[in-house]
């Protein structure tokens, strides 16, 4: 019984190492910033709801803090599944921080949270605590910590 187990946790622990290379040559090769750039620059989101309740009374927080910054269109999402907003950095506008994409790329994602279900939702803290450290367990919140500005998790 212990081989087994101990092959099955080889297995895995492989898989998640060949992942992990596999996901490293893969972002060398693209000359995207890791969610299909735009050649314009536009980045998007869809949210489920009424369109003409997002904009009501202003964008919500996250976004209309970068709001005069930004070149933003709301549109119908494809199959009638709520809607898109659509946004990017207007021509010589700074906005926080060193990486204007970024920011733009967390302001859309928390405004369609806010829009969605009233906050923004945190993986950190963790409301179980600190996990014990281990490989895995590791790997899972090294990811949970650069999902936000950097893809999709």
């Amino acid at each position: 019984m212990a081989g087994k187990a101990a092959a099955a946790v080889g297995i895995g622990v492989a898989g998640v190492a060949a992942g992990l290379v596999a996901r490293t040559l893969v972002k060398k090769e693209r000359e995207s910033d890791g969610d299909g750039a735009h050649p314009e620059g536009w980045k998007a989101v869809t949210i489920l709801g009424d369109a003409a309740e997002f904009s009501r009374g202003g964008y919500p927080e996250p976004l209309q803090r970068l709001a005069g910054g930004l070149e933003i269109r709301v549109e119908p999402a494809p199959g009638d599944k709520g809607f898109e907003v659509h946004a990017r950095v207007r021509e010589g506008a700074q906005l926080e921080g060193d990486d204007p994409a970024r920011a733009l790329r967390e302001a859309l994602r928390d405004a369609k949270q806010v829009f969605e279900t009233g906050e923004i939702l945190r993986a950190t803290p963790r409301p179980h605590g600190e996990r014990p450290p281990t490989l895995l367990g590791g790997a899972v919140d090294k990811a949970e910590d650069e999902a936000k500005g950097e893809g999709v998790l």
